[in-house]
């Protein structure tokens, strides 16, 4: 018994040694664990005192759309309607009475300067011409003699003189003569196109009867009026560009080559006369005209869009994008064309202006310019400002 009960004691002190270890086991377990939590806790809470900390990011600024001020070549030009005129033109006719004889040119010919283009009969103007070389040398001999015979003093001086004068009137009988017959032969005074004959082989023409009519077209003229109240702006050496329905699609450079001296009284306009070139003879006189006159030609302008502008009053300004907020800045106004508009003061090139959004913002506000790629397409650069003047020339 006593040994049984020593081996029951030793079993129980080794079941409560075990029970001791488990426990202490658990309670390290617990420990640890309680560390590690606070541990973790300690830094979480370090973390978020520094994200209290921290200033907050600031909110985004008003979303706008924008452009830069951009550097253009523009013109302010005047918009005028008005006819085509031969640089020479006349209508050809006789100075002598005559039968035509040669027609020598077709309807609608290119001619050089001189051509000969009509003759007339010469029989009769020939006759005379030789009657009147005839008595030339008929006077010519006798003022010889009468010189010789006064020397001699068989004749009086008067008789000498006679002789003389009867000489000098036969040499402008002859002059007359040729003359009248170089009237037979009827020559082109100027290059140019003809038009439609008025005449036919055998026709007896009179002094000043049409023949046909010529025109210089290379270089052609165009004439057109122009209000009085932008008489002051134009000038001889303007340039101009000139398009006719008869050539769509193609535009003819100009020059203004004279100012009239006086004004319309009924239309109240002054008439503009400019020449064209006009190799290709592909213009004709009195075709309709559309005139673009540059009245001013600005190299280096700083162009903005319209939609740039709203108004104050009277006053026109733009809002600026400067450092991410917006500045209003008032602007005066040049060369107005379609879609943009010149500045003239109140912006430099390379600004940034708000083109949409305008009623959201107020200066000093912080902006948010959208992407290039997000705003609506350009306005074209169309280097033409148009006034217009609906007087035919």
């Amino acid at each position: 018994m006593t040994e049984e009960r020593m081996q029951e004691n030793t079993s129980g002190k080794k079941a409560g040694r075990g029970r001791i270890l488990w426990s202490l086991g658990i309670l390290s377990v617990l420990v640890i664990a309680g560390l590690l939590m606070f541990s973790l806790g300690s830094f979480g809470g370090e973390e978020e005192k520094k994200n209290a900390d921290a200033p907050a990011d600031p909110p985004p600024g008003m979303p706008v759309e924008a452009v830069q001020v951009a550097v253009a070549a523009v013109n302010r030009e005047l918009s005028a309607v008005g006819s085509l005129q031969s640089d020479e033109s006349v209508v050809l006719s006789t100075e002598i009475a005559g039968l035509v004889t040669e027609i020598s040119f077709a309807e609608g010919e290119q001619v050089a300067a001189g051509q000969v283009l009509i003759r007339l009969d010469d029989s009769v103007l020939k006759a005379e011409l030789d009657r009147a070389r005839a008595s030339l040398e008929l006077s010519r001999a006798n003022y010889r003699r009468a010189e010789l015979l006064l020397k001699d003093d068989a004749i009086a001086e008067r008789e000498r003189d006679e002789a003389f004068a009867k000489w000098q009137l036969d040499q402008a009988s002859e002059r007359l003569a040729e003359a009248n017959l170089r009237r037979t032969v009827i020559r082109a005074p100027f290059a140019g196109r003809l038009g439609l004959r008025n005449v036919s082989p055998g026709a007896y023409l009179r002094p000043g009867d049409p023949i046909v009519k010529l025109d210089a077209i290379d270089p052609i003229k165009v004439d057109f009026n122009i209000p009085e109240g932008f008489a002051r702006q134009v000038q001889v050496g303007q340039t101009l560009a000139v398009t006719v329905d008869a050539v769509p699609g193609t535009t003819f450079p100009g020059q203004v080559i004279a100012v009239a001296p006086q004004f319309d009284a009924q239309g109240r306009s002054i008439l503009l006369r400019a020449r064209l070139d006009n190799e290709h003879h592909v213009l004709n006189p009195g075709m309709f005209a559309r005139v673009s006159l540059v009245l001013e030609r600005r190299a280096e302008a700083l162009m903005v869009p319209e939609e740039a502008l709203f108004a104050q009053g009277e006053q026109q300004l733009v809002y600026k994008v400067v450092d991410g907020k917006v500045e209003a800045a008032p602007v005066r106004l040049g060369i107005r064309q379609k879609g943009r508009v010149e500045i003239r003061e109140g912006v430099q090139a390379g600004d940034t202006v708000i083109t949409a959004g305008h009623i959201k913002v107020r200066p000093g506000m912080p902006v948010t310019v959208l992407p290039i790629a997000a705003q609506a397409e350009p306005v074209g650069n169309e280097p033409v400002h148009k006034d217009t003047a609906n007087k035919e020339g």
